[in-house]
């Protein structure tokens, strides 16, 4: 029996600490930790009031910056209404998805978050608009290279904040093809400009999901379908499919 009970008593031990790397492994790789809120005031281009459960949180956006609406005439910003009304546009009366980085508050006491409307990131469409310059500040920099990536599009494009600004420089190693330009070997078009897709292909596929998907793909009529900056444009809905794209939720 002593020698039945002892290979028992191993294999016990043995599945234990398997069972423990697997629990070890599955916590590193968890998700990012998120709320979910009402937006209750849009503060400015970068900083919003949302009710979580029976309290409200002063959210400032991670990653990003936008001019200041509060000033003293001497030191206005330019640009502070516009990217304030851009912000409201998106955000205002919504259910956000809050996503929380490493450090979760700013020495104000302020919530620190990454904004989600549906599957749109607020923080990255303010950078694309060009109303909001990246501002990353450690240990926050999960989407870093994508704020930065935006920003030059904008930069490029002329957009907002960077009306007659100077085109950036091309990084090592990059071609000079304009942004957003996908291989016509596969299916769809590009774009006819940052936001409008030809009459003939007329759903607006974006690759910039902040989700780990390929793409989703917007119609005509869709909750995001004017704030969606395509990145290649379809005929059909079949067609974006065959592209990897889904179809987005609102």
């Amino acid at each position: 029996m002593a020698a039945f009970i002892g290979p028992m008593v191993q294999l016990g031990r043995l599945i234990s600490l398997v069972f423990g790397v697997l629990l070890a492994t599955t916590a590193s790789a968890a998700p990012s930790p998120s709320l979910v809120g009402q937006v209750v005031r849009v503060v400015d281009g970068d900083t919003i009031a949302v009710r979580i459960g029976d309290r409200t949180e002063t959210v400032r956006y991670i990653g990003t910056h936008a001019p200041e609406l509060d000033l003293p005439a001497k030191r206005k910003q330019s640009g502070g209404r516009e990217a304030a009304e851009a912000n409201r546009q998106i955000v205002e009366g919504q259910t956000v998805r809050l996503e929380l980085d490493v450090q979760a508050r700013d020495s104000e006491g302020r919530l620190l978050a990454y904004v989600y409307v549906g599957d749109f990131m607020v923080n990255a469409e303010l950078v694309a608009q060009g109303v909001a310059k990246v501002t990353t500040l450690p240990p926050n920099v999960k989407h870093q290279e994508l704020f930065l990536k935006l920003q030059r599009e904008a930069r490029l494009l002329q957009l907002g904040l960077w009306r007659g600004a100077s085109p950036p420089t091309p990084e090592r190693g990059s071609s000079s093809t304009p942004p957003r330009q996908v291989a016509q070997s596969r299916p769809g078009v590009p774009p006819q400009d940052a936001w409008t897709c030809p009459l003939t292909h007329p759903i607006k596929g974006n690759f910039t999901t902040y989700s780990g998907e390929r793409c989703i793909y917007h119609m005509n009529g869709g909750e995001f379908f004017n704030k969606t900056k395509p990145e290649r444009c379809y005929a059909t809905e079949d067609e974006a499919r065959q592209d990897g794209c889904r179809r987005s939720r609102r």
